[in-house]
């Protein structure tokens, strides 16, 4: 049994190994040999800052032909290693491959819209917050609010951090769940349900790109009487927890991106213009 065990591990480390090296993109140029950098912070890999990306925009998402790069946090990470005189190297990889690769010593942070939490913070070190995602509302009638939504038949995506306070709060009855957020838009749009319930940027960049017309997004206040539902979350950039100077360097960059509004303007390029999407929830 322990063999058995053994040979399970050993495929594990070897397929993401594999999926690290086939799946790459360079992010930079190679680095001046007279590069003084403005963060200094031990690496992986000598003179690499390498990513493991979850592809998801407003975050980031790398064509897998091309290697090109879009995103907030392409653009935001690209300037980071050039800042840290690093070249970069961005391995797309769904979510638990990310986690292993960060805690396995292949991988020096993530990026791809990561939200903070008690049980990622467990394993991984987290930044600060880069930018605030509202939870927001799709519908034909303009919902802005949970209170809005009783006696309605609202879609989400089974498994989420929304399910299980949804189906608190509306009943089970109310509440249809999907495997994906574009089968729910097509269920939006045939009036078989009455309202879209998730992250803000990721309804927002689905509504830009869908022809249907007649649906309004609304982006929820915070509601005491619904904080698990109405409190935003906070993408940050996760990272090997061991590398403590990792982390106060990319905090103190994301930090000046905040603020010289370079978050801001990478945000409105995917139609996420709220000014709490910078402040954070107004309570």
């Amino acid at each position: 049994m322990k063999k058995s065990r053994s040979l399970v591990v050993l495929a594990s480390t070897a397929f993401l190994a594999s999926a690290l090296s086939a799946c790459s993109s360079s992010g930079s140029d190679d680095v001046a040999s007279n590069c003084k950098p403005v963060y200094t912070y031990p690496t992986i890999t000598k003179g690499v800052l390498t990513v493991a990306a979850v592809q998801q925009l407003p975050g980031i998402n790398v064509d897998p032909n091309t290697g090109k790069m879009e995103g907030l946090d392409a653009t935001l990470l690209t300037d980071f290693a050039a800042k840290s005189c690093l070249k970069l190297d961005v391995q797309p990889l769904a979510g638990p491959a990310a986690v292993a690769a960060m805690t396995e010593g292949k991988a020096d942070l993530a990026a791809g819209g990561w939200y903070k939490t008690p049980e990622r913070a467990k394993v991984l070190g987290q930044s600060t917050t880069i930018w605030y995602d509202q939870v927001g509302l799709v519908s034909k009638d303009g919902i802005d609010s949970v209170e809005g939504l009783r006696g309605k038949k609202v879609g989400l995506v089974g498994g989420s951090i929304f399910e299980a306070p949804a189906t608190q709060a509306l009943g089970k009855g109310s509440i249809v769940t999907y495997q994906s957020i574009d089968a729910i838009f097509k269920d939006l749009e045939a009036g078989r349900i009455d309202a879209a319930f998730g992250a803000g940027a990721t309804l927002s960049i689905q509504l830009k790109n869908r022809t249907a017309g007649g649906l309004q997004l609304k982006l929820l206040a915070f509601d005491k009487a619904y904080p698990e539902l109405t409190t935003p979350g906070e993408p940050n950039y996760p990272y090997t927890k061991s590398n403590t100077a990792l982390g106060t360097a990319i905090d103190s960059f994301v930090e000046q991106a905040r603020k010289d509004g370079r978050v801001k303007e990478g945000l409105a390029k995917f139609g996420i213009t709220s000014p709490e999407a910078i402040t954070g929830p107004q309570k």
